[in-house]
């Protein structure tokens, strides 16, 4: 009777854990894509709809997430989520094959357990972003190293994935190095190899890259010139705005709290140098995700997509391999989640008044938790099922997910909030121009995707004439006058199309002006009607 109850107890608790992370998944899945993502797609649309090739097309981001990005073009939301989910989903399995074979079948369930989860109840600013997209491919890097029985083939197999972490996006190849060093506390020698297929495969295609697609490189010096105008170094002022933003990322995404309490669980249960040793690996691994963040010194939430990750996958280490600490791990999971709950819910005006009690606060209780972890780990005697893990962790994850929350606490677009984008009139106007007109466009790349037209510019939107007109020194790089061929080209373009609140054509340089009052007509009797934010200004002749 005993084990026919036992039995049942399991069965329900797992059944209560499928729906919990099939509930958070559904939730996650519902918010419209992103600003950025929809900004690359219309690119990648409306120029390859103009017959402008992938290859020369200009998205404000690298070949390797062009190429991945076209995967998706044309493609509704959410047909790009399933598509997304089926990815991670093999990535996931790949890291447990890999992390079974060195760490064996518990700590493989933990880790890929909860850093799928991590990846599939994503905020909606992190989804699909470069940054975002690293961390999966770090996971897949870890994974791959380690599920091949052969040497060679994991290095190599690990080294191309880790390789792709650069490839997204320069500024993560910090993200690289985290996936390397869990690699190295799996197997050491695997490690040292993969390392070394990493540096072979960034070298070759560094090579390649820059040998065929030279504008890439290009592009990639002027998008860091746009960034900083100055030459990067420490300053006291950024690390400033780094500790505001980790607190920020740590009330939208809990499991950042918990984080330095699971590395000292995990530390703690080593012993002599293995422990010291694992201790400097934790620090570092969650110090070096942090660096994409400072070294793009804007502090975007999705910055901090690989340390959101990183801190799930040492949780559910955590939870898997310290039994002893799953009470308090789960309990202080919720506590902070519930919080965060309370605090996302405020109105904008009072979470930004009160950001910095509130992120200090969660600082303080991150090292708090953090020492008291290293005390009571191992010594509470009530242990919890699995179950109860994985509703804890969902309940993790879903404050940066729930409808009418906010993308953030208090930073950069702290006022926009999860939820369907509004209707755009942009598909009628596309209507009413006619579906195949070419155009030319002036706007930020999501009037592209909503919209459609071709264009054949290979500057959809012209990041560089619009940067140009606010900040002058970026009329010397070579993006400024390659992107103005686009107004002495496209002769096709049978209309201009101005977003007024992005591109200011009285701001810009005068030649700029001169080129486009002489191919369009901008008047306020020959504009299209729309909204009064955009412009539909006909070719003149």
């Amino acid at each position: 009777m005993n084990m026919l109850r036992g039995g049942t107890t399991r069965t329900v608790g797992a059944a209560l854990a499928v729906i919990a992370a099939g509930a958070a998944i559904a939730v996650a899945s519902r918010p419209e894509l992103n600003g950025d993502v929809r900004y690359v797609l219309g690119g990648l649309e409306t120029a390859g709809r103009g017959g402008v090739s992938i290859w020369d097309v200009f998205v404000s981001r690298p070949l390797a997430y062009k190429l991945l990005m076209a995967a998706f073009a044309g493609d509704a939301p959410p047909l790009v989520r399933i598509k997304t989910y089926v990815a991670v989903a093999a990535v996931i399995a790949v890291l447990f094959l890999g992390v079974r074979r060195f760490a064996g079948r518990r700590a493989a369930a933990g880790i890929a357990g909860a850093t799928g989860l991590a990846l599939l109840v994503v905020p909606p600013w992190h989804f699909l972003e470069p940054d975002w997209t690293a961390a999966v491919a770090a996971v897949l890097a870890v994974g791959a190293a380690c599920a091949p029985r052969p040497l060679w083939l994991g290095a190599t197999l690990g080294g191309l994935a880790a390789m792709l972490v650069v490839a997204v996006k320069a500024s993560t190849f910090p993200v690289a190095l985290i996936a390397l060093l869990v690699v190295f506390v799996l197997d050491r020698r695997r490690a040292a190899w993969t390392a070394l297929s990493t540096v072979v495969w960034v070298g070759l295609w560094y090579v390649v890259s820059k040998h065929f697609l030279p504008w890439e490189w290009i592009w990639l010096s002027d998008l860091a010139s746009l960034v900083h105008s100055k030459p990067q170094r420490i300053y006291l002022g950024d690390l400033r705005l780094l500790r505001i933003a980790i607190g920020d990322a740590a009330v939208l995404s809990p499991v950042v709290v918990l984080a330095p309490a699971a590395a000292a669980a995990l530390v703690q249960r080593e012993t002599g140098r293995r422990r010291w040793v694992g201790a400097v690996v934790a620090v570092v691994a969650l110090g070096i995700s942090l660096a994409p963040a400072y070294g793009q010194s804007e502090f975007f939430n999705y910055h901090f997509a690989s340390t959101v990750v990183l801190a799930a996958g040492l949780w559910g280490a955590a939870f898997a391999l310290r039994p002893g600490f799953r009470l308090p791990l789960v309990a202080t999971t919720v506590l902070v989640a519930a919080v965060s709950i309370v605090l996302l819910r405020q109105p904008a005006s009072w979470r930004l008044a009160h950001a910095g009690p509130v992120i200090g606060a969660y600082e303080i209780a991150a090292i708090a938790l953090a020492v008291a972890a290293w005390f009571v780990a191992g010594r509470v005697r009530v242990s919890l099922p699995w179950p109860a893990g994985v509703i804890a962790l969902c309940l993790a994850q879903i404050p940066a997910v729930l409808p009418g929350f906010p993308y953030v606490f208090s930073g950069y677009n702290y006022t926009i909030r999860v939820g369907p984008t509004p209707a755009s009139p942009l598909a009628g106007l596309s209507e009413r121009i006619g579906r195949d007109t070419p155009v030319l466009y002036l706007t930020y790349g999501t009037v592209n995707h909503s919209m459609g037209n071709p264009t054949t510019c290979r500057y959809p939107s012209p990041l560089w004439l619009q940067r140009g007109a606010f900040a002058p020194r970026m009329r010397l790089r070579p993006s400024y006058p390659d992107n103005m061929l686009c107004l002495t080209g496209s002769l096709d373009a049978r209309y201009l199309i101005v977003q007024t609140a992005w591109f200011s054509i009285p701001k810009s340089a005068p030649d700029v002006q001169a080129l486009i009052d002489e191919r369009f007509d901008c008047s306020p009797a020959a504009r299209i009607p729309s909204s009064p934010t955009l412009w539909v200004c006909p070719a003149r002749g």
